[in-house]
């Protein structure tokens, strides 16, 4: 009972917004609108009102950004090999690593975090939003390496990767963290009338998450999905988090610390991976498709997940 109520909320959470839309019940210009309030207000406003007044563990929180990180790295190794193996043009290769080790960390990922392990350990939210900023950047400085090794148009990749990191500097989930992390450190409470408003805003920002993942989803996509799709999308939901299980020993991390970790590892391919694919000149199908059927497996891994680390 306890990986249903879990995991249930947030995929009836995401398949509401996915309905949602299907219906035709808020016009297409809302959901738009909805992932970039979500993206720039409401979970910005969640990491500031959850880090400002966190007590952070910095020895914690750097094993479990360690565990991740190795996790990450060892999975990108293994979707290389693998795509050596199935003998994938340039361009496919770079979607196909992409979309087995990045994972959507924000609108995925910490919803999981907060609903399976907040009842069991009440620092699994602060230490969650905490590791989102390096999980952020990590993903996307290596799938900015990756796409910009395989892409299939090398001119202008360099003004192309110098404006994507200037964009990443003013990532707003960046600089929230980054504005937390200063009013902790600087013991600078919020003027009340200021912080509630900002703690309301993310208060809403889970399930406004889940509700933008769900509207995003492109399940038409997987016409045509083909074994690469799979392959990636199987790694991504099945290797990662089982490569992240198997050296969480060599860390000194308890059950919730690990967990954090794993949970990020286990996420399903963002959504980024098909936007950027495109812009850099990589497969964007394959890439749309890796989302897309990576999502929809994590339904039934996610679960298995919780089970075997809780």
């Amino acid at each position: 009972m306890f990986i249903i109520n879990s995991i249930a909320p947030i995929f009836l959470l995401i398949a509401l917004g996915k309905g949602l839309k299907a219906m035709g019940f808020l016009p297409e210009a809302f959901f738009k609108g909805l992932n970039r309030f979500v993206f720039w207000i409401a979970l910005p406003s969640l990491l500031i009102s959850s880090i400002s007044t966190a007590k952070l563990e910095f020895d914690t929180i750097s094993q479990i950004v360690l565990l991740f990180s190795v996790g990450t790295l060892l999975s990108l190794a293994f979707a290389w090999v693998v795509a050596r193996f199935l003998k994938l043009p340039g361009p496919s290769t770079g979607s196909f690593i992409q979309g087995s080790f990045r994972g959507n960390g924000a609108f995925v990922g910490l919803p999981v975090i907060v609903y399976s392990l907040g009842s069991l350990d009440p620092r699994a939210e602060m230490l969650g939003t905490v590791i989102l900023a390096p999980v952020v950047v990590l993903f996307n400085i290596l799938g900015v390496s990756v796409l910009t090794h395989y892409s299939k148009h090398k001119s202008g990749t360099g003004a192309s990767v110098l404006a994507f990191f200037t964009e990443l500097i003013k990532n707003p989930l960046i600089l929230a963290c980054v504005i937390g992390l200063a009013l902790n450190l600087t013991g600078t409470a919020l003027p009340l009338f200021l912080y509630r408003p900002i703690d309301a805003l993310g208060s809403s920002a889970l399930s406004l998450i889940l509700l933008s993942t769900g509207a995003s989803l492109e399940f038409e996509k997987l016409r045509g999905t083909a074994s690469p799709t799979l392959i990636a999308s199987l790694i991504k939901v099945a290797v990662t988090p089982a490569i992240g299980f198997l050296i969480a020993g060599l860390f000194d991390l308890g059950t919730t610390e690990k967990m954090i970790a794993v949970f990020y590892l286990a996420c399903p391919a963002a959504g980024m991976s098909y936007v950027m694919a495109e812009v850099m000149g990589n497969d964007g199908p394959l890439a749309g498709r890796i989302v897309a059927l990576s999502t929809l497996l994590s339904a039934v891994t996610l679960p298995i997940i919780i089970a075997i680390g809780l």
